[in-house]
C-alpha cells in the first residue's frame, strides 16, 4: 500500500516535468529549442531569416541564484522589410510612442512568421531594415550606432536575424 501511495503521489509530478519533444514549442517558450528548430525551416539561400520572439514580465535583476519573473516566447508577426532606414525616417502620430505609423524608405518585401516565430525573405545583397507589425503600427527591435532602425546587411548567403520584442518587459 506504501508504494502505491507514493506512486500516486510522484509519478504526477513526474509526468508534469516530462517534455514530449513532438510539442509545440510556443507553449514552452524554450527559445534555445525554438532556434535550434527553426534553423532546421531554413529553404533559401541568399536574403534573412530567424525567428520572431517576445519578451514579456519582470527582467530585472534579481537576488544570486534566483531567475527572472518573465517569459520569451516566440510569436507569430508580419515582418516588412525597407531599405535601411534611420530613426529619422519613422513617422509617427505621438511623438513619444515607440511604434511608427510608416517608413520614408523604400518598401522591400513582407513575410510572416510562423507559429514559432521561423521567417525568411528571399532579398538581394544589400542594407535593410527589418520591422514587426504590431497592432497595425511598426517595431523596431534595436538601433545601430548611426540611428539605424533594425538593420541587417546581406552580402552573400543567408543571414540569420532573431527580431526580439522588449516593449512588454522591464530591465
Amino acid at each position: 500500500m506504501k508504494n502505491n501511495l507514493l506512486y500516486w503521489v510522484f509519478f504526477p509530478i513526474l509526468l508534469s516535468c516530462y517534455k514530449d519533444k513532438n510539442t509545440p514549442t510556443a507553449t514552452g517558450c524554450n527559445i534555445e529549442h525554438v532556434y535550434d528548430d527553426n534553423a532546421k525551416k531554413l529553404t533559401i539561400t541568399g536574403g534573412v531569416w530567424g525567428t520572431v520572439s517576445s519578451l514579456e514580465g519582470d527582467f530585472m535583476p534579481k537576488i544570486m541564484g534566483s531567475k527572472p519573473e518573465g517569459s520569451h516566447c516566440p510569436v507569430q508577426r508580419t515582418l516588412k522589410i525597407y531599405q535601411y532606414s534611420l530613426l529619422s525616417d519613422g513617422i509617427k502620430s505621438d511623438p513619444s510612442s515607440i511604434f511608427f505609423d510608416s517608413l520614408n524608405t523604400g518598401f522591400v518585401t513582407q513575410v510572416e512568421s510562423d507559429q514559432n516565430g521561423f521567417f525568411q525573405a528571399a532579398i538581394p545583397a544589400g542594407h535593410y531594415s527589418i520591422v514587426i507589425v504590431e497592432n497595425g503600427q511598426l517595431y523596431a527591435t534595436l538601433l545601430d550606432e548611426h540611428g539605424g532602425l533594425s538593420p541587417i546587411t546581406v552580402s552573400t548567403g543567408t543571414v540569420n536575424s532573431n527580431l526580439i520584442m522588449t516593449y512588454k518587459a522591464t530591465f
